[in-house]
């Protein structure tokens, strides 16, 4: 493949640890321009020296993108840093919440939002621009489970739900100034996201291992997709088995998941 994105600048959220990270490491041995943001600020500056260990251009932003207008000065940030420019924009920042409805509380379903949905859409908004100039991409990292609603995650399942449909709005929308949108729709994924989940009720902490993807795989999917330009990639064998089993026979998902 080359290296596609040689200087090619680009803004990658929750990159300190996860699929952000190695999607840094992998875009910053393509010769990528990075700006990487995220609120863990020893992870991402150990991030940043990885990166450039392998040879990219990287700078941090700390970032908390569940407070008003972090989104838009992050954004701002990035392409101030790139000297106007901003070729991609890597949507991958979000946290997810453990709990049935009944219990789950409000202040953190507005916080899920807040992060999951509404600050991609204004750094998406904000960077625009930009994008259109160099006819860039938009990457979202949304979920299988944005395809089916499952129990304990629904409010989890809701973000990535709409992150599947603002891709989508976006893609049309965006296609006749050149900026491509890329979904990427991972399954259970060997991160720090299940330790990093708030939990209301007796769930348990961790998912189980088997069949998980690692990172560092999910990272060499979307840097393929993204060189391709392709609309969407979903990682993991057991997620394509889930879409496939839920587009096929939605009431045999529902009873199993009933019966759990």
């Amino acid at each position: 493949m080359g290296r596609p994105f040689q200087d090619h600048p680009m803004l990658i959220t929750g990159a300190s640890s996860g699929i952000g990270r190695a999607l840094a490491l992998e875009l910053a041995r393509q010769g990528a321009s990075l700006v990487l943001a995220g609120r863990d600020e020893p992870r991402l500056q150990e991030v940043e020296r990885a990166a450039v260990a392998v040879g990219g251009f990287v700078r941090t932003l700390r970032c908390d993108l569940a407070v008003p207008g972090a989104a838009e000065a992050m954004v701002a940030a990035a392409v101030e840093t790139f000297g106007g420019r901003l070729g991609a924009l890597v949507n991958n920042a979000g946290f997810g919440v453990t709990a049935e409805f009944g219990v789950l509380p409000q202040p953190d379903l507005e916080r899920l939002f807040a992060v999951n949905v509404l600050a991609v859409v204004a750094a998406t908004r904000k960077a625009l621009p930009a994008l259109r100039a160099a006819r860039g991409l938009v990457v979202n990292v949304g979920s299988v489970v944005g395809r089916r609603g499952l129990p304990t995650i629904g409010a989890y399942c809701m973000t990535k739900a709409a992150i599947g449909s603002f891709s989508e709005a976006l893609r049309a929308e965006e296609a006749r100034h050149g900026v491509h949108v890329l979904q990427v729709e991972p399954g259970l994924t060997a991160t720090r996201f299940a330790e990093n989940r708030v939990i209301h009720g007796d769930h348990p902490r961790h998912y189980p291992s088997a069949f998980t993807f690692t990172a560092e795989m999910a990272a060499a999917r979307i840097v393929r997709a993204m060189a391709r330009r392709r609309d969407r990639v979903v990682l993991g064998l057991p997620g394509r088995l889930m879409v496939l089993a839920n587009g096929l026979a939605p009431w045999l998902v529902n009873r199993l998941l009933a019966r759990r």
